[in-house]
């Protein structure tokens, strides 16, 4: 995937690059481009895929920005906008002006590479992974088999139950609410309710026996969501 990167801060310029690809199964060639007049030449030569749009630049607005590429340029690429301003009318005006999704900083790696995954989906964009095997503890994540082996042993899961596992093993100790772990494994416009989601980890917590038999345990937080956890010994 070709992925153009609007952003003048150096800094989250090599953060955006190593966050897309640190993953290990997403490859995506990144152009960094720091002045809105450089994405522009750059466009009447080249193809991208998908656009990562800052708010704030040193010569235009990021809004016009947008505005400009779909309605005067006819861009039909995703478009990813990103800005330090997490007010509701912000995130409006953004999809507004032609932003398929919107990130607030601080950007979290894990929900980017999530969210370009989903915006690639909705444009029939074709991606190409490679695969490699995560470890934690007894559990062994074979992303090229979408498989979880508990100490060498394959445990059956479903597309949905493995991809909420993935999810929470690569975030051990963060809470996830349910409307997040909604978007993230089901879709951004799942027609589901949150008590999927309870259903789904119940049976997670159950065929991984993530209840603190290996010292990982998947804590419900009341009334709001759910973390896996580590415990002592």
């Amino acid at each position: 995937m070709h992925i153009g990167i609007l952003e003048d801060d150096p800094v989250q310029q090599r953060f955006l690059t190593k966050a897309i690809n640190d993953s290990g199964n997403l490859l995506a060639t990144c152009d960094i481009f720091a002045r809105a007049s450089d994405l522009l030449k750059s466009l009447q030569k080249h193809t991208f895929d998908l656009l990562i749009i800052d708010w704030y630049l040193p010569d235009a607005d990021g809004m016009q920005m947008v505005r400009l590429l779909r309605e005067e340029l006819g861009w039909k690429g995703p478009v990813l906008f990103i800005t330090a301003s997490q007010g509701e009318n912000d995130v409006v005006l953004a999809l507004e002006n032609g932003a398929d999704d919107f990130l607030a900083k601080p950007i979290r790696p894990v929900e980017l590479r999530a969210r370009l995954h989903a915006l690639a989906r909705r444009a029939n964009i074709t991606l190409k992974v490679q695969y490699a095997s995560q470890h934690h503890g007894p559990y062994t994540i074979d992303q090229a088999a979408h498989s979880i082996t508990l100490h060498g042993e394959k445990i059956s899961l479903t597309p949905r139950e493995y991809k909420l596992a993935v999810l929470l093993f690569t975030n051990e100790g963060r809470l996830f609410s349910r409307e997040h772990l909604l978007e993230m494994v089901w879709g951004i416009n799942a027609d589901i309710t949150t008590r999927t989601v309870d259903t789904h980890i119940s049976r997670v917590r159950k065929k991984l026996l993530l209840d603190g038999t290996y010292n990982l345990r998947l804590k419900s937080v009341y009334q709001y969501g759910y973390r896996l956890e580590p415990i002592a010994d």
